[in-house]
């Protein structure tokens, strides 16, 4: 995960991306956990600022428009927006029902993992959940004005919304369903990358036998080269036998004894 930091840092130096920009690209990278409570709360906060949030505006609109493989950048991007809709400027508001089309089409965002896994679900949930926000304006008003009274205390909770695979998930309360779903849908991030994790496991273990004799049958499958038929052991570890002049002693006294 270093790595793709770093490659990060590079891109943002390179493309000569902005401070907040940057605060945005993190909190919305494509590590196998969720973006804290702490660096959305700043980034919404943030918001209230008119230059700050065109350009954070601005780089939710592309991560919002990746697609396949980068899939986590489309879902945290949706709960960074989700999460801005709440307790950011009344310009996000605005911004997100004036581009409602972008949100609705995520709704049916579709990626399929190398495992079979559907993880464009959660995408196309938080999609429809935040459509249907923004369309009832009495719902988010009252949202709004309940997020505004709980902000000081989620702002001094540190990566309240995900940890990484290492640590262990956190146990967090949660104040209402649509922080449930947010609770879900992370765990779920984190259940996917132990399941790629899991698999670079496999294939570096699959890679270590790569050097023994195998049946020419035999598939890639780890397990059988377990059962794989025996091989001719060299010389050097074969059992201990009678030496070839005892074998010749043995022959003739068996021949002496059939002439007799």
């Amino acid at each position: 995960m270093a790595g793709k930091g770093m490659v990060r840092s590079i891109k943002n130096y390179a493309k000569g991306f902005s401070e907040v920009q940057r605060k945005v690209r993190e909190s919305t990278s494509n590590d196998p956990w969720g973006p804290s409570g702490t660096s959305m709360n700043e980034i919404a906060q943030l918001t209230f600022n008119k230059q700050d949030f065109l350009e954070i505006m601005d780089m939710i609109d592309k991560r919002l428009n990746d697609k396949g493989k980068h899939w986590r950048h489309v879902f945290k991007a949706l709960l960074l927006l989700d999460y801005c809709i709440h307790v950011g400027s009344e310009n996000v508001v605005v911004y997100s029902k004036g581009n409602l089309y972008v949100i609705k089409t995520l709704g049916e965002f579709q990626h399929i993992d190398e495992q079979g896994k559907d993880v464009g679900a959660n995408v196309r949930q938080k999609a429809k959940d935040i459509t249907s926000l923004l369309q009832d304006d009495v719902r988010l008003h009252e949202e709004r004005r309940q997020r505004r009274q709980m902000r000081d205390r989620m702002a001094g909770v540190n990566d309240c919304l995900g940890e990484t695979i290492s640590h262990g998930p956190m146990q967090i309360e949660y104040s209402n369903q649509e922080d449930e779903d947010l609770k879900n849908a992370i765990e779920e991030s984190k259940r996917l990358a132990e399941e790629e994790e899991e698999k670079r496991r496999r294939q570096a273990s699959v890679k270590a036998t790569d050097d023994n004799p195998k049946d020419s049958d035999q598939t890639d499958d780890i397990w059988s080269s377990i059962f794989a038929p025996t091989q001719p052991s060299s010389p050097g570890n074969q059992l201990p036998s009678s030496s070839p002049s005892a074998a010749a002693a043995a022959a003739a006294a068996g021949t002496g004894t059939g002439t007799g």
